[in-house]
């Protein structure tokens, strides 16, 4: 996660601009970790083996959580880092997900398809930003907030196989939570979007 956005708004950048040192940062190597984790997170969801893909989940999540420190503590904010930590998030999550929905899991197919829906549209929107308005939207406390209540639903599909002895349900009154925040998450982002597309044509 490279620089955080202020808890009560968006912020955005009005020019793309991605220079070789950025690949270097430890904040954007780290979003690349999480993004090599991503095919193992799938892999070993899919094939049940639970306890690995725990660890590839904790190195994820891990990962999501330094590099938005190391960006801030060592200043290496960059526009590779705005587009690669969030690309990242989902793309960990989605994997976990979607695995867990062709597994024998009980994660429902509609909350799968819940999720995959806003994140086409808020990918869809920030392309849409970026090539009309030249601005990169960074993660707002919503989506941050959406992000790890469902790494944390995702976490708790992980344990029931094995620990059977969690308390009943908890992994979906967890995935409820999230899809609270799911929703939530959607509308801010656009409402945000259209209101700098509104401001645009205005210009």
């Amino acid at each position: 996660m490279a620089l955080k956005a202020p808890v009560h708004q968006f912020t955005e950048t009005q020019s793309i601009q991605i220079t070789r040192r950025d690949f270097f940062y430890v904040s954007n190597i780290l979003s690349t970790v999480r993004l090599v984790t991503v095919p193992f997170i799938f892999l070993t969801i899919y094939r049940e083996q639970w306890i690995l893909a725990m660890i590839c989940g904790g190195i994820a999540v891990i990962t999501d959580v330094l590099d938005g420190f190391f960006a801030r503590r060592l200043g290496q904010h960059s526009e590779l880092g705005y587009i690669l930590d969030p690309v990242a998030d989902k793309l960990a999550i989605s994997a976990g997900i979607f695995a867990l929905v062709l597994s024998k899991s009980t994660f429902p197919l509609w909350a799968f398809f819940c999720i995959a829906t806003r994140d086409i549209l808020i990918v869809l929107g920030n392309a849409v930003l970026a090539y009309k308005a030249k601005m990169i939207t960074r993660s707002n406390l919503w989506g941050k907030c959406t992000s790890f209540f469902l790494s944390i639903a995702v976490m708790f599909y992980l344990l029931r196989p094995i620990l059977p002895r969690l308390p009943d349900n908890i992994e979906f009154y967890s995935l409820c939570l999230a899809l609270v925040f799911v929703g939530i998450s959607t509308v801010s982002y656009a409402r945000h979007m259209f209101r700098v597309l509104e401001n645009q044509s205005q210009q």
